[in-house]
């Protein structure tokens, strides 16, 4: 119900109510003029000037609450305008204390298994779609409101936190040893040589240049192109020897020269100390900070797309994954259990550290009104409910009255 119809229905029991006193008044009135006519008009009068005394009388107490009855100034009149502060205290106190009280709200919690309730909503299709569109959504605001200058740092920085306290010689002694350990030298071996004709023959012109200034002047030039071609052959040759040769001599020096590295980067102490150098001089080169940025710049790219496809894999996977939890908390006891009692320490923590103020909002809220709004307000809320003692004060004033004037009579 709004305050419109609020009000039309308060605006209705006060002419009822008022209705009522007028009646009462020309009952008595009538009564008094024809008292002498019947022996039954006594008991009328009585019974009409105990119910206009009730009308009016409660007509003075449900006006008083709200103003001054006819505008004079009686003492302990318009309470509610004047304890407007004591009411919107009271108000805040009340719903704190009655409303957001943490066993009640737990205990409440409880009884509506949450848990189920979550599986249930989870698992109709267009739900899931429903939560997985808003986590896609949600994600791509998120991005697009990043700075990625900020982003970009935030990573570097967090990374570089994470590695300065990581002993870098010991770890990359331990990958190589693991690299031994599955006898995968030999792959390793043949990469790096492939890798080695690759570099060679996609940067012919440097390595020529190269040759060429460190030759005399008086060698032809030719010859930068002999050496490039005997040195591109030689890796390729190599490379070849290496496919074909399980037993090639270049696997043992490198697998000797492997185990040399494991035992320096993880026991040498000058190893470790100039790879610590290292490592601190790469963590505050900018180099890291633009790889950072550059990382970033690809996954938000990755993810901003992601996130506007309609059927992405991304929104996909989120699907699924709703749909699976949904059956996990379906089944899985444990997890229900797990869920519910989350959610009644998440209600217990919410109340207990936030229903105070609430309370206090409340009660500024109220505080903040005017108070005529005020006023208003309250009386629109419990104003219709107020007639009715004005309706039942008139009433039952006149049966009393009626009551003593018999009782008079009798003794």
């Amino acid at each position: 119900m709004d305050d419109a119809q609020r009000a039309a229905a308060l605006r209705k029991m006060q002419r009822i109510a008022t209705g009522l006193l007028v009646a009462a008044a020309v009952l008595f009135i009538i009564a008094k003029i024809f008292e002498d006519v019947s022996p039954i008009v006594p008991f009328v009068r009585a019974f009409a000037e105990a119910a206009l005394i009730g009308a009016i009388a409660d007509w003075f107490a449900v006006t008083a609450l709200f103003r001054h009855p006819l505008g004079i100034p009686i003492p302990h009149t318009a309470i509610v305008p004047a304890r407007k502060e004591r009411i919107a205290e009271s108000f805040g106190r009340f719903i704190e204390r009655n409303f957001l009280d943490a066993d009640r709200i737990a205990g409440l919690i409880r009884r509506q298994d949450p848990a189920l309730r979550i599986s249930a909503w989870l698992e109709r299709p267009e739900r899931s779609r429903q939560v997985a569109d808003f986590v896609a959504e949600t994600l791509g605001g998120m991005l697009r409101v990043a700075n990625d200058d900020d982003v970009g740092k935030l990573i570097a920085r967090g990374l570089g936190d994470r590695l300065i306290n990581v002993p870098a010689t010991p770890m990359i002694g331990r990958l190589l040893g693991t690299v031994i350990a599955e006898q995968r030298q030999h792959e390793v071996l043949r990469q790096l040589v492939r890798a080695v004709a690759a570099w060679v023959e996609n940067h012919e012109e440097v390595i020529r240049t190269r040759i060429a200034g460190e030759l005399p002047t008086w060698v032809p030039r030719v010859v930068d192109h002999r050496i490039y071609g005997r040195l591109l052959d030689g890796v390729r040759r190599t490379l070849a020897d290496l496919e074909q040769d399980p037993e090639h001599p270049l696997y043992g020096q490198f697998t000797q020269m492997v185990d040399r590295w494991i035992v320096n980067l993880q026991y040498d102490p000058d190893v470790r100390e100039r790879g610590e150098a290292l490592k601190t001089e790469l963590l505050e080169h900018p180099l890291l900070r633009d790889v950072a940025g550059s990382v970033w710049q690809d996954l938000k790219a990755a993810l901003l797309t992601q996130s506007t496809l309609p059927n992405s894999p991304l929104r996909r996977s989120v699907e699924q994954g709703i749909i699976q939890l949904s059956a996990t908390l379906k089944q899985d006891a444990e997890w229900q259990l797990k869920i519910d009692g989350w959610a009644e320490e998440a209600a217990r923590a919410i109340v207990s550290r936030y229903g105070s103020t609430a309370g206090e909002f409340v009660s500024n809220t109220v505080r903040g009104w005017d108070t005529d709004e005020t006023t208003r307000r309250i009386e629109l809320m419990f104003g219709r409910d107020l007639q009715f003692i004005r309706i039942n004060g008139t009433i039952v004033g006149g049966l009393a009255g009626l009551v003593i004037y018999i009782v008079s009579l009798w003794l």
